[in-house]
């Protein structure tokens, strides 16, 4: 048996899956000319992010002696996954991550296009909306390794007329290092939510910065690439 601790709004979520379920790709990029012209970026106001931290529950009802003794057990592992998870939410919350997600997207998607930056949504000849739809950290349980994972849409959209000329839906995953935080090899290749638990808040910060970084460097590289390979030239 296997219980899991979520903060998801269920309001969210039914928006979310509104929003993929009309959200198909989509690539017109050939009936236009971007060399030169302006791109602005718009991201509406994500979602807050979702903590996910899973922990197993040892149950048998065929022997309650057994049961009654993994109690304590039982609520210990509760106890240090919330202690984790109000660990990953502090430390995510000390990160920007959906305006490096925006920044970096942004500037990748720029030069595969060949555009030069707008100073606003105004004065764009096209608009690259960014709309991330779920985001948080997930770890399967408190021992086992985190990961800070983005689901978002992208759509290209002409600047005048608002016509949909490029989309694309993407799910990105990155795992959490332990270079990251700093903690070299002395842990392994990976960083758990129970390690994250007893980092100092200084730790927290400068380790979910740079997993933000490297996640939103690979948004980055996957939009940017599928940009390069639907244009006809």
């Amino acid at each position: 048996m296997k219980a899991v601790l979520k903060t998801t709004a269920i309001a969210a979520g039914i928006a979310a899956s509104i929003l993929l379920a009309s959200c198909a790709s989509t690539n017109r990029l050939g009936n236009y000319d971007f060399p030169g012209a302006r791109l602005a970026v718009d991201m509406p106001m994500p979602p807050e992010p979702r903590m996910d931290v899973q922990y197993d529950v040892t149950l048998d009802q065929h022997n309650l002696v057994f049961s009654a003794l993994s109690v304590m057990t039982n609520l210990a592992k509760a106890n240090q996954a919330r202690q984790a998870e109000n660990a990953m939410r502090e430390g995510l919350g000390s990160v920007d991550v959906p305006g490096m997600i925006r920044d970096e997207t942004f500037s990748a998607c720029a030069t595969a296009l060949g555009t030069e930056t707008a100073g606003s949504l105004r004065d764009a000849d096209y608009v690259l909306t960014l709309s991330i739809i779920d985001w948080g950290m997930e770890a399967r349980t408190a021992g086992t390794a985190v990961s800070l994972r983005i689901r978002l849409v992208a759509e290209l959209r002409d600047g005048m007329s608002r016509d949909l000329i490029w989309s694309r839906r993407i799910d990105v995953e990155q795992a959490a290092s332990p270079a990251m935080f700093g903690l070299g090899q002395l842990i392994g290749n990976m960083v758990s939510a129970t390690v994250l638990s007893n980092l100092t808040p200084e730790e927290l910060a400068a380790g979910f910065s740079q997993l933000a970084k490297e996640t939103a460097r690979k948004v980055a590289r996957v939009l940017s690439r599928d940009i390069e390979r639907a244009r006809p030239y």
